[in-house]
C-alpha cells in the first residue's frame, strides 16, 4: 500500500453530500410508507366491520327463510290433522 489517499477531501465531502441527501430521501419515503401503512390498517378496521355486518346480515335472512320453512311445514301439518280429524 502506498501513502496515497484513493478520495481527496473535496471527493470524501462531496459523497458525505450525496449520501445526506439520500438519507433525507429515504427519511421522507419512510414517512410516507408509515402514512399508508396507518391509512391502511384503518381502512382494513373499516371493511372487516363491514363484512362482519354483511354476514350477519346473511344470517338474519337465512333465519328468517328457515322460519318460513317450519311455518309452512307447520301449517301443512295443522291441515294435515284437520283432514284427519274430519274423516
Amino acid at each position: 500500500m502506498s501513502g496515497e489517499q484513493w478520495y481527496s477531501n473535496k471527493d470524501l465531502y462531496e459523497m458525505q453530500v450525496q449520501l445526506s441527501k439520500k438519507m433525507e430521501s429515504l427519511s421522507a419515503e419512510l414517512d410516507k410508507t408509515q402514512v399508508m401503512i396507518r391509512d391502511y390498517n384503518g381502512l382494513r378496521e373499516r371493511v372487516d366491520i363491514c363484512e362482519r355486518g354483511i354476514e350477519d346480515l346473511r344470517g338474519r335472512s337465512t333465519g328468517g327463510k328457515e322460519m318460513w320453512g317450519y311455518a309452512v311445514g307447520g301449517i301443512g301439518l295443522l291441515l294435515a290433522l284437520i283432514s284427519y280429524a274430519i274423516k
